[in-house]
């Protein structure tokens, strides 16, 4: 496998490693590294695509030719990001899903194999997350995180495998998890649990599935800010700096951080990657209280 997935040709054609054609740009409007037809004729099916990292990647794997097939709750947010894929000349779509709903995901993931007779790319991006001590927590609450986190990942993951098996066909899933599945994470047990019980599934359908040729991945950011985390989680801007201030990288997250390593996993270049869990944080995980 060669790296042509990569476009290396700076100024004059001279090679200039990890610069991307300059007309394609992230959704933020920076240069993309990969080239812009990366995945002409791909499918890549993206849940919880209506915002935020979703939204982006799904932008994303536009710019590089692929259809995008978004998925989530909210209609109107979907809508929304279907309309920003085809405004920059992408193809897309959407489904409304809960993917606590089994019956409701083999139904649109039939559908998706139905109309475009393929999906190559899985991405289990949905999620779902609040703070609370854990004391405070209601069961409810717990159940609620780890069922759209943890079993919502299984569930999409085993009715996209199911139709891959019965093809022979061998697809990319890339799960999205989190560092805090790492450490202690006061105030969040149960998204932690949730997000190590993503990083056991994923090492053990890489194994389970490895046979077929599917490659199970994960990606773990470290505290990201988007839209949605800002209204639920980062609410104190000098909470966020002082976190900000004990990243070795000296930042949180943002979602074009995260993108361009989905779509390396989702392309050829990744062909013999299966169960990484692969941080992108900025060093967070490995600070230390005295550093």
């Amino acid at each position: 496998m060669s790296l042509s997935c990569l476009d290396i040709r700076g100024p004059g054609g001279v090679p200039s490693w990890g610069i991307g054609s300059q007309d394609q740009v992230h959704s933020t409007g920076e240069e993309m590294v990969f080239r812009e037809d990366l995945f002409a004729d791909k499918v890549v099916f993206i849940t919880g695509g209506g915002t935020g990292i979703g939204r982006a990647l799904a932008l994303d794997f536009a710019a590089l030719g692929a259809h995008v097939v978004v998925a989530a709750r909210r209609a109107e947010k979907l809508e929304e990001t279907v309309k920003l894929v085809e405004d920059q000349g992408g193809s897309g779509s959407f489904y409304t899903l809960d993917i606590r709903n089994a019956d409701r995901i083999e139904e649109v993931v039939g559908e998706v194999f139905d109309e475009h007779d393929r999906l190559d790319v899985l991405i289990n991006n949905a999620g779902a997350n609040f703070m609370s001590p854990a004391l405070a927590m209601s069961p409810n609450g717990w159940r609620t995180i780890i069922d759209i986190n943890l079993n919502g990942t299984f569930l999409v993951s085993r009715a996209v495998g199911q139709q891959w098996m019965a093809r022979n066909f061998a697809g990319r899933i890339i799960n999205m998890s989190a560092t805090n599945a790492y450490n202690g994470s006061p105030f969040l047990a149960h998204s932690g649990a949730s997000k190590a019980g993503i990083n056991s599934l994923t090492e053990t359908l890489a194994v389970e599935w490895g046979g077929t040729g599917i490659t199970v991945n994960a990606i773990l950011p470290g505290p990201v800010r988007t839209e949605g985390s800002d209204e639920r989680l980062w609410t104190d801007e000098d909470t966020v700096k002082k976190m900000a201030s004990r990243i070795p990288l000296g930042r949180f997250a943002r979602p074009e951080d995260i993108s361009p390593l989905v779509q390396f996993l989702a392309s050829d270049a990744g062909a013999f990657i299966t169960g990484a869990l692969i941080a992108v944080d900025g060093g967070d995980r490995l600070r230390t209280p005295n550093f």
